[in-house]
């Protein structure tokens, strides 16, 4: 079983975010996501839930392992079609969460 920095880094490569892109997304300098990736610090209680929440892992699977152990390495049951599809994807996973939540209640209207 793979620690939680081992566990961590990969859901954020999962994800296609760089450190810098996780860091603004939690309000946090690339320091402590490198110090966290690194084992050398772990992140503030606080942070855990935002944590968990920005990379889609429950916390359980984040913080101890537990749960559907192929989680993050299972591949995305989309794929995307065109070059169209992996823009607006890229774009997507790098907004900062309230965007994403404004972009997808947005689209629910369009349906």
């Amino acid at each position: 079983m793979s620690g939680f920095h081992t566990r961590l880094k990969s859901a954020r490569k999962h994800l296609g975010l760089t450190q810098e892109q996780l860091a603004a997304e939690l309000n946090v300098g690339k320091a402590s996501i490198s110090a966290w990736e690194n084992d050398r610090e772990k992140p503030g209680f606080r942070l855990l839930h935002k944590l968990s929440t920005v990379l889609g892992v429950s916390l359980d699977e984040l913080i101890c392992g537990e749960g559907d152990d192929d989680m993050l390495e299972k591949p995305s049951p989309l794929t995307v079609r065109n070059e169209a599809e992996e823009v607006l994807l890229r774009s997507f996973r790098r907004m900062p969460v309230k965007r994403r939540q404004a972009l997808l209640a947005l689209m629910e209207t369009l349906d």
